[in-house]
């Protein structure tokens, strides 16, 4: 899975490293400096045709740019400082990311609370949902079949 703003964040990098400016590489890739400004804060992503540019003018590889062997660790006080937020909820789902839910709970929007709650309901996400229970609203443990 590809996080936008970690993405964003190797490519200032890979651009700091190379003494360019936003204005330098976005003339060289024949874009507006606000788009590779979106890239950079991770708004937007780039195109595979644009991945391919980056990767020839930064001189760096796909995986590289797109941080797919990076591994992914979370302030446990904030989960999504520096992560896009539906990265890290997909991530905990997918088991790939590794939190203490119960106490990081809070940090969730109701959707993304919504959506982690229908994972333990339907035994996709391995969790004692009474870890959980002081944690919730009534609606919530209704939810749960609690």
């Amino acid at each position: 899975m590809i996080d936008p703003m970690r993405v964003g964040a190797k490519i200032a990098t890979l651009r700091k490293n190379a003494n360019l400016s936003q204005e330098q590489l976005a003339n060289e890739l024949f874009i507006t400096r606000q788009a590779l400004s979106k890239w950079e804060t991770g708004v937007g992503v780039p195109t595979l045709e644009m991945l391919l540019a980056l990767s020839k003018t930064l001189n760096a590889s796909f995986d590289e740019i797109l941080c797919l062997d990076d591994e992914v660790t979370v302030d446990p006080d904030n989960i999504f400082a520096g992560h896009n937020r539906k990265f890290i909820i997909r991530q905990i789902i997918s088991g790939d990311l590794q939190v203490d839910l119960p106490n990081v709970f809070y940090q969730l929007s109701p959707s993304e609370r919504l959506l982690i709650l229908r994972e333990i309901r339907e035994g996709r996400l391995k969790i004692d949902y009474r870890d959980l229970e002081s944690r919730l609203t009534l609606s919530e443990i209704k939810y749960l079949g609690g």
